[in-house]
């Protein structure tokens, strides 16, 4: 037997006006949700439409409906997968949706030349970065920043980068490193070690060599230091994890609790500088002979008059952070690639010893020598692309997008564009001939014939504005 009040109920549903209630209470429910569906079909049917009836470049792909192929392109394993076999599939353009967003990938040197070129006359995209990164970096950093304020920033922090301000602080840091690694009796993990060295050459170049052999001779100063690594490490995981900074205990949350910490800590020390700075006494004439990265952001800030044309200490800040992960994480992934191709080339690795050894007899020329490293790093960075994309978006700026040629069509405002750098630099046969193997003479002067320019790499990398682009490698 059924309650007594549900009985009633399903009576008052059955008698005179039965039929008429329950046709109410489906109405009630079932309309709405037959309409929304209806919308939703209607609209990607006009989408569909809409975008066949204006040439939108791209042959149309998506692995999961709304993500499109955000998973694979965010994923470390298969970014640069993705895009080979993407580009095998569709052709050097294709669209999709990454990040919500329909997007249209480039890839191919001529194309990304043909669209940088687009860039610059148009000046109608803007940096895409998910909030999360923009809140790690700090929207003051020239990385998630665009157009006039981007220059701005460019023009003031590029003077400081200059690789050889920092060119005896790097060798001293290598020399030691090389000589620890010597040292070691047994197996270690060559790949932290490349992070940990890159990050402490990095800091020591933010702290400038007096801060930080002051520091690590003082107790409290070097507990202090010593924290700042770890928190630089574990701000930097953050980059890599999903936005979750909102749910406690995620990599995403103690990463912004680390930018904290280092945020206070710099300002410290901006502080302090800012004090050295205004009493100009005998010993900080003398500790200005090697500056640090901060002094010199600093010097930018105090010696312009105008207020727009300067850094402020917030922008200081943020762009220590973009420098430092532009530093350590690209230059780390770029030595641990080449350790890793002379581990299992034996070839390429006899070759470079015995132009290490001629040089060393030669004493005075080491022209030959330098030149062959610098072919074998660039095919490193080649194949094992640090940067293997990079995103835009098309602001409607009344410019009517982004024109990709005849063959293509335009790229409408609201799309975001991608850079596919590593489908390029893997597949791309017409600028690198045999992609798959690693040639380093592609790099060299042969007779009868020209080499590839590093330019003609550095072009198709640039965009990624990290790495070499910002930062003076070791």
């Amino acid at each position: 037997m059924l309650p007594i009040c549900l009985q009633n109920k399903i009576n008052t549903m059955y008698d005179d006006d039965g039929e008429d209630r329950i046709f109410i209470f489906l109405k009630a429910i079932c309309l709405p949700i037959i309409l929304a569906v209806a919308s939703i079909l209607l609209l990607r049917t006009n989408a569909k439409k809409q975008e066949s009836s204006s040439s939108i470049p791209g042959n149309p792909r998506g692995k999961y409906p709304l993500l499109g192929d955000t998973i694979d392109l965010l994923n470390p394993n298969t970014m640069a997968s993705y895009q080979v076999s993407s580009r095998h599939k569709h052709g050097p353009i294709w669209r999709t949706s990454v990040l919500f967003n329909k997007c249209i990938f480039v890839s191919g040197a001529e194309h990304l030349h043909q669209l940088s070129k687009q860039e610059q006359l148009h000046r109608n995209t803007t940096a895409c970065f998910p909030p999360h990164h923009r809140a790690l970096f700090g929207h003051h950093s020239v990385l998630v920043t665009s157009g006039e304020e981007h220059a701005r920033l460019r023009s003031l922090i590029n003077p400081v980068l200059q690789p050889s301000l920092y060119e005896e602080e790097i060798r001293m840091a290598v020399t030691s490193f090389v000589s620890r690694c010597k040292n070691e009796k047994d197996y270690f993990p060559l790949v932290d070690s490349f992070k940990q060295f890159t990050l402490s050459v990095a800091l020591r170049i933010v702290l400038g060599e007096y801060r930080w052999q002051e520091w690590m001779k003082s107790d409290n100063n070097n507990t202090r230091l010593v924290a700042l690594l770890d928190d630089f490490s574990i701000w930097s995981k953050g980059l890599l994890s999903p936005p979750t900074s909102f749910i406690p205990f995620t990599a995403s949350y103690y990463a912004m609790k680390a930018r904290k910490r280092i945020r206070n800590i710099l300002l410290e020390v901006i502080e302090e500088e800012k004090e050295v700075l205004n009493s100009r006494d005998e010993g900080s004439c003398n500790r200005n002979q090697k500056k640090s990265l901060i002094e010199r952001l600093l010097h930018a800030t105090t010696n312009n008059a105008a207020a727009n044309s300067s850094l402020t200490e917030e922008a200081i800040v943020d762009n220590i952070f973009t420098l430092v992960f532009a530093g350590t994480d690209t230059t780390a992934s770029v030595l641990t690639s080449a350790f890793f191709e002379l581990a299992k080339n034996d070839e390429v690795r006899e070759r470079l010893q015995a132009c290490v050894e001629k040089a060393e007899l030669a004493e005075n020329n080491n022209d030959a020598a330098d030149e062959t490293l610098r072919a074998f790093l660039s095919e490193v960075q080649r194949c094992y692309p640090a940067a293997p994309f990079t995103m835009r978006n098309i602001a409607d700026t009344g410019a009517n997008g982004i024109d990709l040629g005849d063959k293509f069509g335009r790229v409408p405002p609201g799309f975001n564009i991608t850079y596919a750098i590593a489908g390029t630099l893997l597949d791309d046969k017409a600028s690198y001939p045999n992609p798959s193997k690693f040639d380093m003479d592609r790099w060299l002067k042969k007779r009868g014939s020209k080499p590839l320019k590093t330019g003609h790499l550095v072009e198709v990398v640039e965009h990624a504005q990290v790495g070499s682009c910002l930062w003076p490698n070791p």
